[in-house]
């Protein structure tokens, strides 16, 4: 990738189902994905938000009280609920990819769209929330780091996807929302060139 660029967008081809946004925590999943639903009209789903109707309890109160293993086995449930509907923008866990299982089922139910920044602006994105249990008691100046060593250990998981888009600077969530709307029509419109 060429890190000079402002925003860097790669693709690969394939299309049914589900549209899927994933990425690092702060990247702006739920935010986009709510841009995203409006623009294309489908119903949108957040998997953290389902997980914390369905139990009563926050991320950070499921992480506390019965730890992260209880919370993936949480996640992946929803996940295989979700990947066996369609029509639906979906943002997903920042760790839910990571699961093998897990991708296998979102991999063939839908169009994957990796979400990206450098981890100096997740980093600023994240500062003072609370609700982000991996980042709880991490002090600010361990901050970055930590959220440099995970964005690494996740990144091939992210690269998987169908369409990446990664900013170096910051982007209005519409407008992320826009390129995705524009890269999805262009597929429709090669698709149909093609069987014509």
């Amino acid at each position: 990738m060429n890190k000079c660029k402002d925003i860097m967008m790669e693709t690969k081809v394939r299309f049914q189902g589900n549209i899927y946004l994933m990425g690092f925590m702060g990247c702006g999943k739920t935010t986009v994905g709510k841009f995203l639903s409006r623009f294309t009209g489908r119903p949108f789903i957040d998997v953290d938000e389902v997980i914390v109707k369905e139990t009563g309890l926050s991320i950070s109160e499921i992480f506390g009280k019965k730890g992260e293993s209880y919370f993936r086995e949480l996640e992946k449930s929803m996940v295989t609920k979700i990947t066996q509907q369609k029509g639906y923008v979906v943002a997903l866990g920042g760790g839910a990819v990571v699961n093998h299982e897990n991708w296998e089922k979102i991999s063939t139910s839908g169009i994957t769209v990796t979400l990206s920044y450098p981890p100096e602006i997740i980093a600023k994105r994240l500062e003072g929330k609370t609700s982000r249990p991996l980042m709880n008691n991490i002090n600010r100046n361990e901050r970055l780091f930590h959220i440099s060593n995970l964005m690494k250990k996740r990144e091939p998981f992210y690269k998987r996807a169908d369409l990446t888009l990664h900013f170096n600077v910051e982007i209005a969530p519409q407008k992320v929302a826009g390129m995705i709307k524009a890269y999805l029509e262009s597929r429709k419109a090669a698709k149909n060139a093609i069987s014509n």
